[in-house]
């Protein structure tokens, strides 16, 4: 019976022990959601208009996003992320002669403030790999209009990387939401 108490202490200190860790991430990325709502409204608004309304010089500047998690055990962490994306581009009207007319500047903003889950596949010192999913409210803002809405924000990212040892470390999530298609970050661990 002591071997047994012994062995379930040893399992509970160090499942606690492990929960204890603590991450930070900074992370950027491109072709998320918000960019790609910004393109197809700007196609489908050329093309509603018949060409007599477009966008010329974007610029989609990325998302930037700042990250807290906390490991529970081997296998699931659970968290926050906030997310920022902007882009802005010219906006012009062209008449039946292809005179371009300037509408002056258009840009569009998300900020996304998402509690998520990871679910690790493996870990070791120098590699590992995860899912992970976010859930949580968005604010949509237009610079021009002043406007600003609330929103839906999600991130899901099926296969994300982890490379390097000790304490900082990078990042790699491949997904599709807020975060975008492809995420390259810096992880430091406490």
């Amino acid at each position: 019976m002591k071997k047994i108490v012994c062995i379930a202490l040893s399992v509970l200190v160090s499942v606690f022990a492990y929960g204890q860790k603590n991450e930070v991430i900074l992370s950027y990325s491109q072709a998320t959601l918000p960019q790609t709502a910004f393109f197809v409204a700007g196609v489908v608004g050329i093309a509603f208009t018949a060409g007599h309304f477009t966008f010329e010089n974007t610029r989609p500047y990325g998302a930037l996003a700042l990250e807290y998690d906390r490991n529970v055990n081997n296998w699931f962490t659970y968290g926050g992320v906030s997310v920022i994306d902007y882009i802005s581009s010219d906006a012009y009207t062209v008449d039946g002669d292809g005179n371009k007319k300037d509408n002056g500047k258009f840009s569009f903003g998300y900020f996304s403030l998402m509690p998520l889950a990871k679910f690790r596949w493996f870990t070791n010192p120098k590699f590992g790999m995860y899912s992970k999913i976010a859930f949580g409210p968005g604010l949509v803002f237009s610079g021009e209009e002043e406007s600003l809405q609330i929103s839906f924000a999600g991130q899901l990212s099926p296969v994300c990387m982890q490379f390097g040892g000790g304490n900082l470390s990078g990042i790699l999530e491949l997904g599709y939401g807020m975060q975008g298609v492809v995420t390259l970050g810096i992880r430091k661990s406490f």
